[in-house]
């Protein structure tokens, strides 16, 4: 588990904008007091860019008064902007934040409460589909699993490069990020071929997010990792910002830098973000640069804003035709000209806690001064006196705790589960396999509250690393009490899993797999998928393949290129080259279509055939990572027609990105032994038990060994099998 990051101080700078914000707060109306309102600022054309890194606290930035570290890129972008003391995000999670930022409405509008199993409504119309109606060439990068296309986040730009893979067997789904610098470099390019006409780009970076894995120099440069990442993050925003600059388009442009949402850090038990709503998870950084040209701006704006208004914001700046703000927003640039001082308080929520562990869901109100917290155990906090909120003045009852109150009570909405209700014929298929309920996450009766629970967040991150990175073992007996004590943790039936699998314990994997489909929200195709790839991994082919024409039948279109993988499993090439075929059709699946395409071909003999299909599911960018099997492939190909050199780059190559793949490193000891390298075939079979030591690679080592005659070494592997899994029978057999 990573070091945890010590705990941040809060400046005198944040204390003094805290009391300035209550000055302004005070009997504020729609008009600054008395203030002549200024003329909107409007800049036609002009290219707007949108920069968020993602888990970024604004109190550990040297320009919110912190000292720990130091940003280059970003400082002297703040020297050209605008800096928002006072700028809140409405849920502390990736994919909500940002759908909140690109409509300018809340979850309960747009649709999107949490990373998973929500969609953006298609009524709701996105800031990309309004620029490009007005001309504009939109195009988005983003380094988060969370943020792939299916949520429809991405709808309205031309370009969605959400093309982000996993490179382990086991690896949790908000964890799956590209490097920034990948992301720039493919934002670069986009931008290169639209700088000559109106554009709106969206570059997303994750670089502070967990895991902190900072780069040289900045890992050995700050010893908190958190620290680190925001200084690799900074560094990559500098490449960008230089890029801008070299084109002649910075200057003109109208610059947004944010942060979705921050990070706990442990200030109130919780070190990453997700399961409260204190001021160090809602709190972000927010600057705006005005194109060259603009009247001067104040250095800084003390009145609260919101993730909301930048939806305004961009598209007053340009002057679209027909806007119209969505209700309770501003734009921010009317905030700093002191024409709009919005009367108002801001809202935000998590459905996290509910969605994944079934405890209560958490709503809160701000208005800068003031924060009202709903939940089972209520708090109220006055973050003039007490900006780290560590007194509760809930008993109290302030005046403003009642107005906050009563408000609520208005926002509040009913919980929605993460999907619809199945159809008729899905809820057949459903039964048919086994699955005869399909509930929402939390049962009947009060909630528990996430702050009574938050040694349970901890006991699962401690299984995650055990199952992941650790001993199995271990997982499998914190995850047993973990269900004991809730069954309705989605996430802990996953972990479990997970675990057992490592174990060798397939049967029972599956059989926890499949209560995440039972337990879970009905209609949500995402656990019928987790289900469907990880029966493939297992060599459950027929279970797979049901799940894939269940996934179909739900109308996921991951449903095909999963089907398609098992159908080659099963030797089905004409029905796995149809399934393939019809997931070309949907653009997240296109590279993974091929892929299978390229499979099928080689099993035909067809080699050429499936090289040209590797070609086309090549990345865009020669620094974003290729799709899982893809230069495996290739060495195959290499391989049978005696490229031998070139057989081992390729494999070389999938293995740098995927070192958990077990059949690459199988073929690379083959590879090795068809030369007589019988040294370099121990190597890679003791590699392959470090990179992924589970009950697979131990039976690939024993029988790659056998194969190859070195009985010694296939002995060896087998009592290490039977050491570190007795539970596997498959060991007491030896390979099979």
């Amino acid at each position: 588990m990573k070091a945890r990051t010590p705990r941040p101080c809060i400046s005198t700078l944040v204390l003094a904008c805290a009391l300035t914000l209550i000055l302004i707060s005070t009997g504020c109306g729609s008009k600054a007091g008395g203030q002549k309102a200024k003329a909107g600022r409007s800049f036609p054309s002009a290219p707007v860019i949108l920069i968020s890194i993602d888990t970024l606290r604004s109190d550990r930035l040297p320009f919110y008064g912190y000292k720990g570290v130091e940003t280059p890129a970003l400082s002297a972008l703040r020297a050209d902007s605008i800096l928002y003391e006072s700028a809140w995000s409405h849920v502390p999670m990736t994919l909500p934040a940002h759908a909140a930022l690109f409509t300018g409405v809340l979850p309960h509008e747009n649709g999107i409460h949490d990373n998973l199993g929500y969609s953006l409504d298609k009524k709701v119309p996105t800031l990309a589909e309004l620029l490009k109606k007005a001309g504009y060439a939109t195009g988005g990068v983003v380094t988060s699993r969370v943020m792939n296309g299916i949520s429809g986040i991405g709808r309205g730009f031309d370009l969605w490069d959400d093309d982000i893979l996993a490179n382990r067997a086991v690896q949790e789904f908000a964890r799956v990020q590209r490097p920034g610098d990948e992301a720039v470099s493919a934002m670069e390019g986009w931008i290169d071929g639209h700088k000559d006409r109106p554009f709106f780009a969206f570059l997303h970076l994750y670089e502070p997010h967990t895991p902190y894995e900072p780069k040289e120099p900045f890992k050995s440069r700050y010893a908190s990792p958190y620290d680190g990442e925001i200084a690799t993050a900074d560094a990559i925003t500098g490449t960008f910002i230089e890029f801008l600059k070299a084109r002649g388009i910075y200057e003109r442009a109208l610059i947004i830098f944010l942060s979705d949402h921050g990070e706990g850090l442990g200030d109130h038990g919780e070190e990453e973000h997700g399961l409260f709503l204190y001021r160090e998870a809602l709190q972000v950084p927010l600057l705006v640069k005005l194109p060259s040209g603009a009247a001067p701006a104040p250095a800084s704006v003390a009145v609260p804003v919101q993730l909301t208004d930048i939806f305004t914001t961009v598209g007053k700046a340009l002057a679209l035709p027909g806007f119209t703000p969505p209700a309770g927003t501003v734009s921010v640039l009317d905030v700093a000209d002191g024409s709009v001082v919005p009367d108002r308080r801001i809202y935000a929520e998590t459905f996290f806690p509910r969605v994944h562990f079934g405890w209560s869901e958490l709503r809160s109100l701000l208005d800068g001064r003031w924060h009202y917290i709903e939940a089972p155990r209520a708090e109220f906090f006055d973050m003039k006196t007490d900006p780290a909120e560590k007194v509760n003045l809930i008993d109290q009852k302030p005046d403003a705790f009642r107005g906050m109150r009563i408000e609520m009570e208005k926002l509040r909405t009913s919980f929605t589960a993460p999907s619809a209700e199945v159809d008729e014929e899905t809820a057949k298929q459903l039964a048919s396999l086994g699955y005869l309920s399909s509930g929402a996450t939390a049962g009947d009766g009060p909630l528990d509250d996430p702050k009574d629970r938050i040694q349970t967040l901890e006991m699962m991150k401690a299984a995650l690393h055990e199952a992941t990175d650790g001993d199995p073992r271990i997982a499998v007996v914190i995850s047993e009490k973990l269900l004991k004590e809730n069954p309705r943790m989605l996430d802990i039936w996953e972990l479990y899993a997970q675990a057992l699998a490592r174990l060798g314990r397939t049967d029972e994997a599956l059989a926890a797999l499949k209560k995440t489909i039972e337990v879970g929200p009905k209609g949500s195709t995402q656990y019928v998928r987790s289900v469907a790839n990880h029966c493939l991994q297992m060599g459950k082919l027929e279970e797979g393949k049901k799940h894939a024409e269940l996934l179909r039948q739900m109308g996921d279109p991951t449903g095909d290129e999963i089907l398609a993988r098992a159908l080659f499993a099963l030797g089905d090439l004409k029905g796995a080259e149809a399934a393939a075929v019809e997931s070309l059709k949907s653009e997240r699946n296109k590279k993974r279509g091929y892929i299978t395409l390229a499979r099928v071909e080689v099993a035909r003999g067809s080699f050429e055939k499936a090289l040209k299909y590797t070609d086309e599911a090549l990345p865009a960018s020669p620094k974003s990572a290729p799709p899982a099997g893809l230069h495996f492939i290739r060495g195959d190909v290499y391989a049978r027609t005696g490229r031998n050199a070139e057989a081992e780059t390729e494999f070389l190559r999938e293995l740098e990105v995927y070192p958990q793949t077990v059949s690459t490193w199988t073929s690379l000891a083959l590879l090795y032994a068809s030369q007589n390298r019988l040294s370099d075939v121990r190597k890679a079979v003791e590699q392959m038990t470090v990179a992924y030591p589970a009950p697979e690679a131990y039976l690939s080592a024993i029988q790659t060994l056998s194969i190859v005659g070195d009985r010694e070494g296939a002995a060896h592997w087998k009592r290490e099998g039977v050491k570190r899994f007795p539970a596997d029978r498959r060991f007491q057999k030896g390979a099979s």
